[in-house]
């Protein structure tokens, strides 16, 4: 592009080599219109995004920066080498809560050029990122860009293979996490009303394998009701990982589909 000089005068600018995440939430647009005029479904959809929010404040980097706009999140700090631990870490639970709430989280993490303030992102970097959520992540996901991200190897969050990406569903990293962080008295009573699941008081007994096997039971809900089959399809492939995570052997082939998807699989074959 060619731009004449007084196209340019607007002073300099430069970005900073910043470590990105974006990411949204798969079925956003009909959790809005389901929650309807309702205060307390709109407080619900509200809660997931202040998740977001509440995790970027306990960074404790002033530069670190959060932008949303419905439940697409842009969230950044300049990079350092050893943030991708902790930061990939707080990702995870971000998105395991999530999952509890009934919410599928989708994104990617990258490292690079990026500028961020108070008022606005753009950059490569961000670019890149939504390039991999809307692109190639697909399912309920967080894909992590190898190799501008150095992928940490010995966790218990994350697949590692061509395609590497946060993996939260497991139960060592939940009963983790829960020890790390205990679990409030008001989340347990909004997991027990969410999943109609009825947990022991002793907030150390909530296993992970009781948490997933929650998780699943929301998404087989979902898979017998959607309509789509592009939605059926990405939930199955979070659906079978949970499963699989707690020991069991059903698959999403196995639970009843709609007449929608039917249809849908009938007019591909």
């Amino acid at each position: 592009m060619i731009l004449g000089e007084w196209e340019l005068c607007f002073g300099e600018l430069s970005y900073e080599n910043r470590l990105v995440a974006f990411f949204d939430i798969l079925g956003w647009k009909n959790e809005v219109a389901a929650a309807g005029d309702d205060p307390r479904h709109i407080a619900r959809l509200a809660a997931a995004v202040r998740m977001f929010n509440a995790n970027a404040a306990s960074v404790g980097d002033a530069g670190a920066r959060l932008t949303t706009f419905s439940d697409n999140v842009v969230f950044s700090k300049p990079f350092a080498q050893g943030d991708e631990s902790w930061l990939l870490q707080a990702l995870a639970t971000t998105q395991l809560g999530l999952a509890v709430q009934g919410f599928w989280m989708r994104g990617a993490v990258t490292v690079g050029p990026l500028h961020h303030d108070e008022h606005i992102v753009f950059g490569p970097a961000l670019n890149r990122a939504h390039h991999l959520e809307s692109k190639l992540a697909r399912y309920p996901r967080v894909l992590l860009d190898q190799p501008a991200l150095v992928v940490p190897t010995e966790t218990d969050f994350i697949s590692i293979g061509e395609e590497s990406f946060l993996d939260p569903f497991n139960p060592p990293f939940w009963d983790r996490i829960q020890v790390e962080h205990p679990i409030q008295e008001d989340a347990l009573e909004r997991f027990r009303e969410l999943s109609g699941m009825t947990l022991p008081v002793d907030l150390a007994q909530v296993s992970g394998a009781a948490a997933l096997t929650s998780i699943a039971h929301r998404l087989s809900n979902e898979l017998i009701a959607t309509d789509d089959l592009e939605v059926w399809e990405k939930l199955a492939w979070l659906f079978d990982r949970v499963v699989n995570a707690v020991g069991g052997h059903e698959t999403a082939d196995m639970l009843p589909k709609s007449a929608g998807v039917l249809k849908a699989i009938g007019a591909t074959e």
